[in-house]
């Protein structure tokens, strides 16, 4: 499957390959502004088998959980696909995936020569697709790979398809996927990670359980946050993440109220302002609350969007007070703060309810922490991996230039 020396990796499966004008042969999908194809809505999971005529493949990697796929009823779709395709399936993702899984996954790839890779499932099954699709056609070790992406030269020869079984990763939407490796949040971040065909379907997250409904809505919620006061946001990402904050605040406040996300109103809407939020984090990238995040997922085992949601309030409460002294922001401290009082005015006019108690009402209802110091966490053990956190690309990315006496606070003695 390696390229030839002369081939490079321009960004994405050849374009000759990927026939464009989906969109009009699906009536009824909306298309998601901020990917070349990406679609939403009831029934676009079955038009998957079309998107591979279309796009004229028949060996297909199928990438997934062991659980989500067959809960998802995910399962179908591939299954009605059996008889004109040849599949394979790596199954078995992980959460948070390490990099034997990546190395499992290439082998994979090697031996079987898939013409596309179908991600199916949450953020990890998703990044384990992007992943393997990507670093399969490179010379280079993996880890070689993760650590110094100069080295990624070879262009990737599949299509890769993502459907989501969750609503709040974002990462059918983006260029990017994480891998730990020797227990370390790696990124690869090119873009030829991104998808040919991202394909949306509500229908896909019904079975999702309570805390896993939860804790991707709020990745979302922060997603959208995040981008909006983004050191590296652009006009068309702050109307993405606005976008996004207009349909999901709604819809998580009507679950935290009802306790249930089972309301179709709830899984349409998250499913779309996921993807949003997604597309937005593609143009900004993240900001403190995720570089925050990977040490309390990875130390202490919590779901992802749960450990973001945790610095969420703090931190919109410290970007509130920002001075020019410790902004980072090309637009000013000013700006910073007119960000947080857009976010906060939009979330009482649309959810009834600040940043704050929306967070903690989601977290109460799953049974998860409600804020950062129900944690106890000990200064001597975490302020030094949360002070190296805060020397991230993500952490750069933040408008406020955040400090030891920032993090003081949220750790006990």
């Amino acid at each position: 499957m390696t390229g030839s020396p002369g081939e490079r990796a321009s960004g994405t499966w050849p374009a000759e390959n990927n026939p464009a004008g989906f969109a009009d042969a699906w009536p009824g999908l909306k298309r998601i502004p901020g990917h070349p194809a990406a679609y939403v809505g009831r029934g676009s999971a079955e038009r998957l088998g079309d998107a591979l005529a279309q796009l004229h493949v028949k060996r297909l990697l199928v990438v997934h959980g062991r659980t989500s796929y067959e809960r998802s009823g995910a399962h179908r779709f591939i299954t009605a696909l059996s008889g004109r395709h040849e599949v394979e399936h790596f199954d078995g993702v992980q959460p948070n995936p390490g990099i034997e899984q990546i190395r499992a996954g290439i082998t994979t790839m090697r031996r079987f020569g898939p013409e596309a890779v179908i991600g199916i499932g949450g953020g990890s099954s998703l990044d384990v697709a992007k992943a393997i699709a990507v670093l399969a056609e490179q010379r280079r070790s993996p880890e070689d790979c993760l650590r110094h992406p100069e080295v990624i030269t070879e262009v990737r020869r599949c299509a890769l398809v993502l459907m989501p079984t969750t609503a709040g990763s974002g990462s059918e939407m983006t260029q990017f996927a994480t891998v730990y490796v020797e227990g370390r949040k790696r990124s690869l971040d090119v873009d030829q990670a991104r998808a040919d065909l991202a394909l949306i379907d509500q229908d896909l997250t019904e079975s999702l359980p309570l805390g896993d409904s939860v804790s991707t809505g709020l990745d979302a919620l922060a997603q959208s946050i995040e981008s909006y006061w983004s050191v590296a946001a652009t006009p068309a990402s702050q109307t993405l993440a606005l976008d996004a904050l207009g349909r999901l605040l709604p819809a998580l406040a009507l679950a935290a109220d009802t306790g249930v996300f089972s309301d179709p109103r709830v899984r349409t809407e998250l499913a779309h302002g996921a993807s949003l939020a997604g597309a937005a984090i593609n143009i900004s990238r993240t900001t403190a609350a995720h570089a925050l995040s990977y040490d309390l997922t990875l130390r202490l085992g919590l779901a992802h969007g749960t450990a973001v949601a945790l610095h969420l309030p703090w931190l919109l409460e410290r970007h509130a007070r920002l001075t020019d002294p410790d902004c980072r922001h090309p637009q000013g401290s000013a700006a910073v703060r007119d960000a947080v009082a857009d976010i906060e005015n939009i979330a009482h006019t649309q959810a009834g309810r600040g940043v704050r108690q929306l967070t903690e009402q989601l977290l109460a209802l799953a049974g998860r922490p409600t804020g950062i110091e129900q944690l106890a966490l000990p200064a001597d053990r975490w302020l030094a991996p949360m002070t190296a956190a805060l020397a991230s690309g993500r952490a750069a990315n933040n408008p406020c230039v955040l400090t030891v006496a920032d993090l003081l606070p949220l750790l006990t003695e």
